[in-house]
């Protein structure tokens, strides 16, 4: 089946384009031959110069273009080349000489017909024009049948199929890249669409988990109130679990609605002064039952305010998460440390376990969205999120091999210059002591 013309393939900017193109193409060719005509006066096959057929010729262009105009029908160049070969063969009739000025004519509607035309049409349209050529040729006055006259006609109706063929290519690798544009854009807004589907569906699945869990969690909290003294001991282990299988599913929402918002740009912190170091005491106070479950520790050290201007509840998110990876890929009876300090204008906070460690090409990587070490559990979501939160405040997070093995990761927040006058005036009040390494219950650990 025949491929559908290019005028109705090409849309936008290149049909206008070539459209445009054409219409000037035409004109230019027109008064090429007018000049032509008018600068060397040659007898028509009639007598009369040839100059008046070019004003008919012209005349007949406009006619096209106020019809292309006024007529949505007509508006697109495909039916014109049809029309130019019988005017251009009728105009090459009236000349004298083979290959004179109004074999421009054939020019005109080779041209047009291959930026109108598919390339098969085009060819075949060539040929077309050729053979009217070869026909009309041995009728005009001046025809002699010589060699160099053949040379000559010959060589004329080659460019003319070359420059129809050159034009054809042109006009194909345009439409090819126009309709790869179109695709490229319909794929577009189709990822668009789906993302916004994708962040809204998010945003509500997010909502509507909230609620039934809240509800869940004041239940079990009733139930310790009212009956924690009456539950045995299995029983109040299994309403632990559970409240902490609903905390654990409330850090998992919170990772994917940060996840949406930051993927999608709307996650905004509410900066306050705050001092990280209570941030990191709470939050890790909060993870401690995860950690005893494995008969893992928590030591801080912690010896100075960490004041900075930050988000709580974002830092508290980025401590849960990182205390979260050390708790899901550290086996059992393995130690984990938070240090902080403020150094200058910063604060850094380091937290190492004594794990087994991660491999050095993947120190990396265990950032990345969705990435999961080892293809072990989790959503691959938690230090990817982290990371982008601890830039949203200005600072630096990443993670480095323990020199005995486990893993650390570096946290570095700009401290304001609030933050700086109070760490001044507390190191002046009491000087540097030592700094030891606390439990979550407060005693101090060796």
């Amino acid at each position: 089946m025949e491929a559908a013309a290019p005028s109705d393939l090409m849309a936008g900017d290149v049909r206008r384009t070539i459209e445009r193109l054409l219409g000037a193409v035409r004109w230019v060719i027109l008064a090429a031959m007018l000049l032509i005509t008018l600068a060397w006066p040659i007898a028509s096959r009639v007598g009369y110069p040839l100059w008046p057929f070019v004003l008919v010729f012209a005349g007949y262009n406009a006619a096209v273009e106020v019809m292309r105009r006024r007529s949505s029908r007509l508006a697109s160049y495909a039916w014109v080349p049809y029309a130019d070969l019988p005017v251009a063969a009728l105009l090459y009739y009236m000349d004298a000489e083979p290959g004179g000025p109004l074999f421009l004519g054939f020019y005109l509607a080779v041209v047009s017909a291959a930026l109108s035309m598919t390339p098969r049409r085009s060819l075949l349209y060539s040929a077309a024009a050729a053979g009217a050529i070869a026909f009309i040729a041995p009728t005009l006055p001046l025809w002699t049948g010589t060699d160099v006259q053949l040379r000559t006609i010959s060589g004329r109706v080659v460019v003319l199929a070359l420059a129809g063929v050159i034009t054809s290519a042109i006009v194909a690798r345009l439409i090819r890249g126009e309709a790869r544009a179109q695709a490229s854009r319909a794929e577009t807004h189709r990822l668009e669409e789906l993302y916004r589907l994708r962040t809204e569906f998010i945003a509500s699945i997010t909502h509507e988990l909230r609620t039934p869990l809240t509800a869940a969690r004041a239940g079990l909290g009733m139930v310790r109130q009212s009956a924690g003294d009456r539950l045995r001991t299995e029983e109040r282990r299994l309403l632990g679990a559970a409240e902490r299988n609903i905390g654990r599913l409330n850090v998992l929402i919170d990772d994917l609605l940060a996840f949406n918002q930051i993927e999608s740009g709307t996650l905004q912190l509410e900066r306050v002064p705050i001092d990280l170091r209570d941030v990191i005491e709470d939050t890790a106070s909060i993870m401690q039952p995860l950690f005893d479950e494995k008969h893992q520790s928590i030591a801080l050290d912690l010896p100075e305010a960490l004041e900075i201007e930050g988000d709580t509840r974002r830092l508290e998110q980025v401590v849960v998460n990182l205390l979260s990876n050390a708790h899901a890929h550290t086996p059992p009876g393995t130690h984990s440390a938070i240090f902080g300090e403020r150094q200058d204008d910063q604060v850094h906070v380091r937290f190492i376990d004594d794990g087994p460690g991660i491999p050095q090409e993947e120190v990396e990587r265990i950032f990345d969205r969705f990435y999961r070490l080892g293809g072990s559990g989790g959503s691959g979501l938690g230090l990817a999120i982290a990371r982008s939160l601890i830039e949203l405040h200005g600072g630096r997070l990443w993670a480095e091999r323990g020199n005995g093995g486990g893993v650390a990761f570096n946290l570095v927040l700009p401290a304001g210059a609030r933050a700086a006058r109070a760490a001044t005036a507390a190191t002046a009040a009491t000087g540097d002591g030592p700094k030891t390494p606390r439990t979550e219950s407060g005693t101090e650990t060796e």
